[in-house]
């Protein structure tokens, strides 16, 4: 014990002393040795003869090839009635399969050695890249030629893909941040320009395989494709082995137009979204940005660096420390190739704060051009900058990229270097000259998203303009029908449901109905399987509700009670806010319960909507209407007993909004009413769930804390 305690007060003793002696140093003066010079490896370039650009660098120190891909065809060039299309394109061509083997099948092949092909289209050009070992490099490049040149498209992938986007629409306005960018950026670019547009229920329906096939057909040709390998290889036997599967790909012949320019009008405008369930306010406040083609780049980073740029930045001294307003604050000034990137500077800061942090922020943005940075912020400016430059060159893949796209654009193969060069010799003058030249503090955008009520004064109080405020609902991408609402199809229309009422037990039995409890189960398909859950609901007429959902030994909650509700969420137990009683609203209006209890209600208008077929039984449908107009749901009454077994609306799930077809299975009788207790459920035309309710009661006993706050 006293050998170990010697030890460790020598080791404490020896700490000491180096401690004691490096702070007896300026660590200012330490001399470090020079750091190597960066130098650009050398990458073999060809031009096949069908115009396919190569880029080739040996790398022999692991057994592995990389390949990348660049495609000149990016969303710019989708119709705007169908954004979404190019990302579905650049998804499915992998996923879907091409002439040769099923995506499945090229997933088992890639498994089964640990390599990957991956492949996608973005906003200015399409991507793919490979990952194999050595061993394995035909396989690799063999699978990459197929997806290229020979998709499928199988439409069971795009559909898959169709649901992916659709589920990430249905959540977009859940990240106050997320919204406060995307809307920004419409701003700057105009909510319908292809920098700024996004995908809407509607556009993603529209898309169709053959949009897919003609994109792909139109676009991946070889003069607009560039490959980048580099890795384990022979560069002579790779360009044969490339030459191979790619040389007999034909040209073609419609050329690729440029992206549109930006048409930017400067003004000072104020800007809000209104979000009732956060305590924070996220606020930018910016304009367009600028190109890396612009002479004063180099000066812009350093000002962007100083201004916002990280911590020590003025923003972040002033915003975050000085006055304690918020914890997350920057600035970017980004600079894009093709078109203008944009700048802003950024606060999320509490609701009661928010009129404040925008005054401090505007402050700092017109001192940036009068105040001349002090020589720790020219150093702290720059070092920003210049101390991650290494990080341009960690990866052969990152150096052969950039150089890729170099070339693509025409620009000199060492444009990072001589941008280094320009940031070292930016001048504390010429901060300041290019904040005045870039800044325009007379025609800011403000944007706001937060809790206006919270505020500590309204927006409109800031002697900054009138307040714009933003509209960010979802629209919904139900399919708008005309529908032919005359005296006569609404007679016909309500005579239909009259029938209706009448075969399934009366309105007079309806009307006695003042509770309902179900219990059963909903199997729900998903791109994982079906996953059978546990149902369990209680409804008291009007306005109360609860319904537990049990799946993997956890349950989940949707309570209504009057004006007040709760749900499950990933984050726990929530509040209903008011888009969520809407929600809840128009679900409660489309149950067929309640339409048959109102049916001689005004309020419900009945309108006969022609005839069909629901799996092989023809029907008549009866398009249910509100009083102002609005769609409730689409019922379709069979012809041989007027029972309904067909309902269709627009609504929500758990896999997100869509087209539902509701499809009757099996009916039970209660208490002299005939309900539903079995049906099947399909979402935007695929298979949704499968509902089997066993146990119904009616008018039975309701525990009085049923529509309480669940525990």
């Amino acid at each position: 014990m006293k050998t170990n305690m010697l030890k460790a007060s020598f080791g404490l003793l020896a700490l000491a002393l180096v401690a004691a002696s490096l702070s007896a140093q300026d660590v200012k003066k330490i001399k470090f040795p020079k750091l190597n010079d960066m130098v650009i490896p050398q990458v073999e370039r060809v031009t096949l003869d069908n115009g396919i650009r190569l880029y080739l660098l040996e790398d022999k120190s692991l057994p592995v090839v990389n390949m990348s891909v660049r495609v000149n065809a990016g969303s710019y060039l989708e119709p705007a009635d169908k954004v979404g299309l190019a990302g579905i394109c650049g998804e499915v061509l992998r996923t879907g399969g091409t002439k040769k083997w099923t995506g499945d099948e090229i997933d088992a092949a890639l498994e089964a050695v640990g390599g990957s092909v991956e492949t996608g289209i973005g906003l200015l050009s399409g991507n793919a890249s490979v990952n194999v070992l050595t061993d394995y490099t035909d396989l690799g490049l063999e699978v990459l030629s197929e997806v290229l040149q020979r998709p499928v498209f199988d439409e069971d992938k795009i559909d898959l893909a169709k649901v992916n986007n659709r589920s990430a629409i249905s959540r977009r306005n859940d990240d106050p941040q997320d919204i406060g960018s995307r809307e920004f950026s419409k701003l700057i670019y105009g909510a319908e320009s292809v920098y700024a547009r996004q995908t809407e229920y509607e556009s993603i329906s529209a898309i169709t395989r053959d949009d897919l096939v003609q994109f792909h057909a139109t676009y991946y040709k070889p003069e607009n494709i560039q490959i980048a390998v580099w890795g384990d290889i022979n560069k002579a036997g790779m360009i044969d082995k490339i030459k191979q599967h790619f040389g007999a790909w034909q040209k073609g012949s419609t050329p690729v137009p440029p992206p549109p320019t930006v048409d930017y009008t400067y003004e000072s405008k104020v800007y809000y979204v209104s979000k009732d369930d956060v305590n924070q306010s996220n606020i930018y406040i910016g304009h367009i940005g600028g190109l890396v083609s612009d002479p004063d780049y180099a000066a812009r980073i350093v000002m962007n660096n100083i201004l916002g740029g990280s911590f020590g930045s003025r923003l972040f001294n002033t915003v975050r420390s000085k006055e304690g307003l918020a914890y997350s604050t920057f600035g970017v000034y980004t600079a894009n190739i093709a078109y203008p990137g944009v700048f802003y500077n950024y606060v999320g800061t509490k609701s009661e704060t928010t009129a404040k942090a925008i005054k401090v922020m505007l402050q700092e943005i017109k001192r940036i051009q009068t105040d001349a940075p002090t020589p720790e912020e020219m150093a702290m400016g720059k070092d920003g900058y210049l101390n991650s430059f290494v990080f341009n060159f960690d990866s052969k893949g990152e150096v052969i990229n950039r150089l890729m796209t170099y070339d693509f654009y025409k620009l000199p193969d060492d444009l990072i270097f001589r941008q280094k060069a320009e940031v070292e010799k930016v001048t504390s003058a010429d901060v300041i000259a290019t904040a005045k030249k870039n800044l325009r503090t007379d025609a800011m955008n403000i944007l706001v998203v937060g809790k206006g009520k919270d505020f500590e004064m309204p927006l409109d109080q800031l002697g900054l303009g009138a307040i714009t405020t933003l509209d960010v609902t979802i629209p919904s991408g139900e399919e708008k029908k005309e529908l032919a609402v005359t005296p006569e199809n609404m007679s016909k229309g309500k005579e239909l449901l009259d029938k209706a009422v009448k075969a399934h037990g009366g309105l007079d039995q309806f009307k006695k109905i003042n509770s309902i409890s179900m219990k059963g189960t909903v199997t729900v398909t998903t791109p994982q399987g079906e996953i059978p859950l546990g149902l369990e609901s209680v409804e008291v007429f009007p306005g109360k509700s609860r319904q537990v959902v049990s799946a993997f030994g956890q349950k989940m909650y949707d309570v209504r009670n009057g004006n007040a509700g709760w749900q499950s969420s990933q984050t726990g137990l929530m509040a209903k806010t008011e888009d969520d009683l809407v929600k809840d609203d128009k679900e409660e209006a489309r149950k067929i319960i309640n339409i048959f209890r109102q049916s001689d209600n005004p309020s419900y208008q009945a309108v006969y909507d022609g005839s069909g077929k629901v799996d092989d039984s023809p029907v008549d449908y009866v398009t249910i209407l509100s009083k102002s107009g609005e769609t409730i749901c689409r019922l379709g009454v069979s012809r041989s007993n007027n029972q309904v077994i067909a309902r269709s609306y627009w609504g929500e799930t758990m896999m997100g909004p869509g087209q539902l077809e509701e499809t009757y299975t099996r009916i039970g009788e209660f208490n002299g009413v005939k309900i539903f207790v079995g049906s099947t459920i399909t979402k935007d035309g695929q298979k949704y769930s499968n509902i089997d309710m066993s146990d119904v009661v009616i008018n039975g006993q309701v525990p009085a804390n049923s529509f309480e706050k669940p525990e």
